[in-house]
């Protein structure tokens, strides 16, 4: 039987100059699920992330060590300038089961010794 993986994402903003906001939730399911995680120590510079590919996940969550101190960038591929993610921050993608990414890229500025990102594709 294949698992079924959902997550869901919710959140608020409270005292902003329009009054408190909710935010989702927002739910993300896969019936073909895929209950995969990877767990990563960062190297300084480019670290190429490769999903799993059966099951197909439609997305996943990047969480970022409590204690990094290093910030990391997320990248389509290393040459690329990229977004920064933070030190240690959650960080969720999205993306539709037939058209899963190859890889992507999480750079560090430096290695991060000790720590692992962890990885939960849904």
């Amino acid at each position: 039987m294949a698992a079924t993986t959902t997550a869901t994402f919710q959140g608020s903003i409270l005292g902003g100059d329009n009054g408190d906001k909710t935010i989702g939730p927002v739910s993300y399911s896969n019936t073909t699920g895929c209950p995969y995680v990877q767990y990563i120590v960062l190297q300084a510079g480019a670290n190429t992330i490769t999903p799993p590919t059966a099951p197909a996940p439609t997305g996943c969550l990047i969480k970022l060590p409590s204690s990094n101190t290093s910030v990391v960038t997320l990248k389509g591929a290393s040459g690329d300038t990229g977004i920064a993610i933070g030190k240690t921050t959650g960080t969720v993608l999205h993306w539709d089961k037939t058209a899963v990414p190859a890889s992507f890229v999480l750079s560090s500025v430096s290695t991060q010794t000790g720590l692992y990102t962890e990885i939960h594709y849904f």
